[in-house]
């Protein structure tokens, strides 16, 4: 003689079903979305011809508001400090006194906007990468206009007067047909971030 199953128990199975379809579809994206905010786990540190500045460990450093990538001290709030560009390093292939003269200048005058009273941080810079503006690229569909400009990546390592390391950002932005245009663009981008936090 054969069971009857109950209408309740094929309700509850059936849910039971449901809940492990949605948790088999929703988890692959919350851990990449999770992992993708991690410099270290983001495609861009995996490529093999990343572009290592002068920051010595990235494992901390996330996605950020205005730059690229972001780390801060826990317990710091970086907008109650005043900025000055301490040294600046040249890893990228131009070699041109002009362009780090104008980045310096750049950085100076937007780190100089910043009017925290809590005293004044240092920050490092390095140019990791320089992309000049390039034509031929203009024909990559959809995104050739913006590719074709010109391209730099920095890092910033930001010190308190005790030489402790309170902040490290990492940005490549892109601008017009000159150099310094972006690296003007990533100053900028720095400076913003640095008054939101």
């Amino acid at each position: 003689m054969r069971k009857r199953v109950s209408a309740k128990f094929v309700n509850s199975l059936f849910q039971f079903l449901f809940l492990v379809l949605v948790i088999a579809m929703l988890l692959p994206s919350l851990v990449l979305s999770k992992s993708a905010d991690r410099l270290v786990d983001d495609d861009e540190y995996k490529d093999k011809d990343f572009h290592r500045g002068i920051i010595t460990d990235y494992g901390d450093m996330v996605k950020g508001d205005e730059v690229n990538w972001i780390w801060v001290k826990p317990g710091e709030k970086l907008s109650d400090y005043k900025v000055k560009v301490g040294s600046i390093e040249n890893k990228s292939d131009v070699r041109s006194r002009v362009f780090m003269e104008s980045v310096k200048s750049s950085f100076e005058d937007y780190f100089g906007s910043l009017k925290g009273s809590q005293g004044t941080l240092t920050a490092d810079l390095c140019v990791t990468e320089v992309q000049e503006f390039s034509p031929g690229k203009a024909w990559i569909p959809f995104a050739g206009g913006h590719q074709m400009q010109a391209g730099v990546g920095i890092e910033a390592v930001l010190r308190d007067q005790n030489n402790t390391v309170v902040a490290k950002m990492r940005d490549f932005e892109r601008r017009g047909s000159d150099i310094k245009e972006a690296a003007e663009e990533v100053a900028q981008h720095m400076s913003k971030e640095i008054s939101k936090r």
